[in-house]
């Protein structure tokens, strides 16, 4: 019975942080777990928003910033709720985000965000965070995979960086199960 006892424990502890979760890229399931240890920023990204132009390019600086040393990554997740905004298939939105912003860092299959579609990892962070309502909604998750804070695009990224390294050196903490604050 204990044994019992201890494997629910263990289910119920690895599906309470978002790098319990697989995201799909293209054909493959990817598990967030390689991202365990890592500092990351959580973006739902669109190719035909007004923000775009602002979020892409300094997405590009943040992950040359600080993604160099292996602790921090940028996590993209193209999605087209929000005013239809990102209405291309996979190979459109990895192209035109490449082509013109060279992007660095990883791109994932074009979801849901919010609503009965939108994938356990999503569902993990508007659980513990606000749900976004527009494109370029920002998620900061720890290297244990807690949620820490959110904001959404009409916060720059430039805005946020001093926030993203503050949580890489440690320097903060997670007052609510809700939602984190720094």
């Amino acid at each position: 019975m204990l044994w019992l006892s201890l494997f629910v424990s263990a289910l119920v502890e690895a599906s309470d942080n978002f790098y319990s979760f697989e995201v799909r890229q293209e054909n493959e399931m990817i598990p967030l777990s390689r991202y365990l240890g890592k500092v990351v920023l959580v973006v739902n990204v669109a190719s035909e928003c007004g923000y775009t132009e602002g979020h892409y390019p300094a997405l590009v600086r943040l992950q040359e910033k600080l993604g160099s040393n292996d602790k921090f990554s940028v996590l993209a997740f193209p999605c087209n709720q929000f005013g239809n905004q990102e209405p291309g298939s996979y190979s459109d939105i990895l192209s035109f985000a490449k082509k013109n912003y060279k992007v660095n860092f990883p791109i994932f299959s074009k979801i849901d965000v919010i609503g009965d579609n939108a994938p356990e990892a999503w569902a993990y962070l508007t659980e513990h965070a606000e749900a976004p309502n527009w494109n370029f909604w920002k998620y900061l998750v720890d290297e244990n995979g807690r949620v820490v804070k959110s904001w959404g695009p009409w916060i720059s990224v430039e805005d946020i960086t001093q926030d993203i390294i503050d949580v890489m050196d440690g320097n903060y903490s997670i007052n609510s199960n809700k939602r984190g604050e720094l």
